[in-house]
Formats: C-alpha cells, structure tokens, sequence
C-alpha cells in the first residue's frame, strides 16, 4: 500500500545513486572544455573556462553575463587556443541561446548539457570555482578582489603539481613548459647556446640587410655633439644634442634641451662644422693621413738627386757640352712639384647579384 501511495511517494527519500560514470579522459589538449559562471563576488561575475585534459583554467571578468557577451568571451579563447571539439555547460540562459547555439554549428562544437540542478555532472568547472573562491577569500578575505588577486590565485594553480597529471603542473601539460615564477629565482638557471642554425639564418638576414640597404658602421662616443631625429608635431625634425651614454651595442642616450631621451643609431649624425670628441674613428683617420701627407712631403724636398734615378731617353751631356756650359753660371731650376695622396678611402665595388645569399 505505501508503495502505491502518492502521497509516501512524494515525501520519500532520494534513491539510491546510480553507478558513476565518468567522463571519457580527452587525447589532447583543448579537446574537451567545461564552462560555468562564478559569482556573484562582490558584484562581479566571472566566466571559469577549465581544459579537461590539462587541466589549465581561464578566469574572465564579466559585468554582464549576457548571451552575446558570453559568446564573445569565449571567441576571444578560441582566438587565441583554437576551436575546442565538445563544450560541457550547465542550462544557463547564456548556453541555451541561439547565439550560442550558431557559434557552436560555425565552429563545429559539440554542446553538452548537464542535467540541471545536478552540478556534479559538470564537475571539471564546478571544483574550479570553489578552489578560487576559497583562493580570493584567504587574499582579501570579505573584500571584492582585485585584477592582482586574480592573477595570484591563477599562477599559483597552475603551477601546482597535480596528481591527476601525474605529478606535473597544469601549465606543463597546456604549454608543454614550466612557468618562470618568484620561487624560479631560488635556482637560477644557465642559459643555453644560441641554436646554430638559428645563428646562421640570422646572420644571413643581417648580411643581406646591409648588401641591400648599403650600410655604414657608425658609433658614437660618450661627449660627442650630434643631431638626433625627434617628433615634434606635426613631423620630425633634427635636434641638437649630445651622447650621454652608450646602451647595447645601437642605443644611446641622448641628452636633448635638458631631456635625457633614448635614440637608435638610425636616428643620430653627427653636427658637420662642430665634430665630436678626437677619440671617434673619423677624426683618427683623418689625422693620420694628413700626418702621413706631410712626413712624405718633406722626404721629397730633402731628398739626394740619384744618378740611378735618372730620366729615361735623356740625351747625357758631352764634354762640349760641359765646356760651353761651364762659363755659365748656374740656374736654380723651379722646385720639385710635392707628391700629394689622395685619401679617399677605396671600397671593392658591389656588382648585382640576382642570386640570394
């Protein structure tokens, strides 16, 4: 008789549970994804995106947990992630909608639905938003949590060891990397060789660059007068100013109207009629011709007539010719033209070369 009483019936217990059935465990990264809103906290609503293979958590703040808001939250993951195979969500007006529904069939999702009122079946999502209310509540206790906060509980989530993952962090199985955090610096690691054939295609970029753009090595010294290229409305204009200090091997500082600005090499010259200090490579070059010019100049005035060096085709003087010549009194003839180098400085010449390098 209680058994078929309608009354019994409807103030029974629940039955007993059925047999748990899990989710099927995902092959790869981003396949299968669990959605859920957290909050109200302090005002704030926040879409809980959980990766069920790596276990890797997205947290975005929401104002409005619309439809469309919803839906354009989620295209900013896929954007960045790519397209997930199965999305698990609750029955939630934002999920159920059209909009939802035509960005799923655009991208080829399948949508699961749990039962409603039975949160255990989207558990993924679900055990994520307790961890960060229970992280958020022990930073800032009844206080609404700020952007710092929420990063804070992110980090250390995932890069926590789980034991699902045997062992290993959520960001080593997402990213297939560990993440550089604070406690990284307790054993600071050696940085590895450059890849070779990395070094050798960036040196082939860095010859072709300079054959094609026919560039000029050029440094500056520290003291050195200078133009340097600086925006004023409502274009650039060429600025006086002087280097104050090298950066890296193409950055300095410069000193401009009182103003200490950083410039690239591309954007300096030097102040023709001012030059720079006498330690640049310019000034020596030309010292040091001009001092060559003259040592040379002068060997040639005091030089020693050489019979050896004599002018080839030149009729020798006979002894009439002595005779006659020596009633004469010596002519002093006009003095030796001076031997001038030129100090150009000879470059081999660039022929075209179709061909790359």
């Amino acid at each position: 008789m209680v058994r078929r009483c309608t009354c019994c019936q409807k103030a029974a217990k629940n039955p007993t549970k059925v047999a748990l059935k899990t989710w099927p465990s995902p092959t790869r990264v981003w396949q299968r994804v669990h959605v859920d809103f957290a909050g109200p906290l302090q005002g704030i609503y926040y879409l809980v995106v959980v990766d069920a293979f790596s276990k890797w958590p997205e947290m975005i703040e929401m104002s409005n947990i619309s439809a469309s808001k919803t839906v354009k939250a989620l295209k900013s993951l896929f954007a960045r992630y790519g397209l997930p195979q199965t999305i698990v969500s609750d029955n939630g007006t934002q999920f159920t909608s059209e909009q939802f529904k035509a960005m799923c069939d655009e991208g080829g999702i399948v949508h699961i639905k749990t039962a409603p009122y039975h949160p255990q079946s989207n558990g993924q999502a679900e055990r994520f938003v307790d961890t960060l209310k229970r992280g958020i509540k022990k930073l800032k206790g009844e206080e609404r949590p700020s952007e710092e906060t929420l990063n804070v509980v992110l980090q250390a989530y995932r890069t926590t060891p789980n034991s699902s993952l045997n062992e290993r962090t959520p960001a080593e199985v997402f990213l297939g990397r560990k993440l550089r955090t604070r406690l990284s610096l307790l054993v600071p690691q050696q940085e590895s060789d450059e890849d070779p054939l990395a070094k050798a295609r960036r040196e082939r970029m860095e010859q072709q660059f300079d054959r094609k753009h026919g560039v000029v090595k050029r440094t500056f010294q520290v003291g050195d007068k200078v133009y340097a290229k600086q925006w004023k409305q409502p274009q650039f204009h060429w600025m006086k100013g002087t280097v104050m200090r090298r950066i890296g091997s193409v950055n300095y500082e410069v000193e401009i109207d009182g103003r200490i600005v950083r410039k690239h090499a591309n954007q300096l010259r030097f102040r023709d009629g001012e030059g720079h200090k006498e330690g640049s490579d310019t000034l020596k070059v030309l010292l040091e011709a001009l001092a060559a010019e003259d040592a040379y100049t002068r060997r040639e005035v005091n030089v020693e007539p050489n019979p050896d060096r004599a002018i080839p085709n030149a009729r020798l003087p006979t002894t009439s010719d002595q005779t006659s010549t020596s009633t004469v009194p010596p002519t002093q003839g006009p003095p030796p033209p001076t031997l001038r180098r030129s100090t150009r400085i000879r470059r081999p010449v660039q022929r075209f070369d179709p061909s790359p390098a």
